[in-house]
């Protein structure tokens, strides 16, 4: 019998707020993360894991994470979290209780590695010593091992002038890391609130849209997007390779506030 393919689901950008009828830039914050999660419970073939690349809440306010994981648990189905610049990492470790931040997971010959580049106070992202002295680490530790990173902050320039000023600010020590190991196959982020992918440090990257709202793309200041809320599905073949792609709800995008002044 082959090994099976590993199946993992990107949530991001929830940015709930400490109520259920908490909206921002007009959006239901928590409607929309329901009916993403709806959609991936339902589906033929669901995750072994569901990763959410951080901005769970919009404060970090503790009730934003207990409304997070009533969601979660609803669902019965293993998940992870990585906190992102508007989470609260004392507040998010203490209100996400069902589970831990883990930095490595093993997915069959897979390993699943999670950075956190939020600095506080900061909306710009930022990998601490010891988060690239863990990967230095984890790579070395087994080269063979096909690797996956998530991490909020995307390393690289997507094209929205005002998002890329808020990029991984050491990505350079990122990608002079990454250059001496050849066991990562993708990594992933959040952030953007859009789908967009491109090559770098010898390794795929990809952004994922936000399960609230998106940015709109190629935009020199910020300004919201039309897409309906969306995720991304990964699935690991036991050779080493992967596949994914970004799904949108089939439903029109939220009715938006556009005099949301700055993310």
């Amino acid at each position: 019998m082959s090994a099976p393919i590993r199946r993992l689901i990107q949530i991001t950008d929830p940015h709930i707020g400490p109520a259920r009828d908490y909206r921002l830039a007009g959006v239901e914050t928590l409607e929309t993360l329901r009916e993403v999660l709806a959609e991936i419970g339902t589906s033929e073939n669901p995750p072994e894991l569901i990763c959410t690349t951080g901005d769970i809440a919009a404060d970090g306010s503790a009730g934003a994470y207990r409304l997070f994981t009533q969601q979660l648990q609803f669902l019965e189905l293993p998940y992870q979290w990585l906190p992102g610049n508007h989470d609260d990492k004392q507040v998010i470790r203490e209100g996400v209780t069902a589970t831990p931040y883990w930095p490595l997971l093993e997915l069959g010959p897979w390993r699943v590695l999670s950075l956190d580049t939020a600095v506080p106070g900061e909306v710009g992202g930022r990998l601490a010593a010891e988060e690239l002295e863990f990967l230095a680490a984890q790579l070395a530790r087994e080269p063979e091992a096909p690797t996956l990173i998530f991490m909020h902050h995307p390393p690289i320039a997507v094209g929205c002038a005002w998002l890329d000023a808020q990029r991984v600010a050491n990505a350079t020590d990122l990608e002079a890391l990454l250059r001496r190991h050849d066991n990562v196959r993708a990594l992933f982020t959040g952030h953007v609130h859009q789908q967009f992918h491109s090559r770098w440090a010898g390794t795929e990257v990809y952004t994922t849209p936000a399960t609230c709202f998106q940015f709109r793309s190629n935009s020199a200041d910020f300004a919201l997007g039309d897409q309906p809320p969306g995720y991304r599905w990964i699935e690991l073949h036991p050779e080493g390779k992967l596949t994914t792609g970004c799904v949108f709800l089939q439903h029109s995008a939220p009715h938006l506030d556009h005099r949301l002044a700055r993310y």
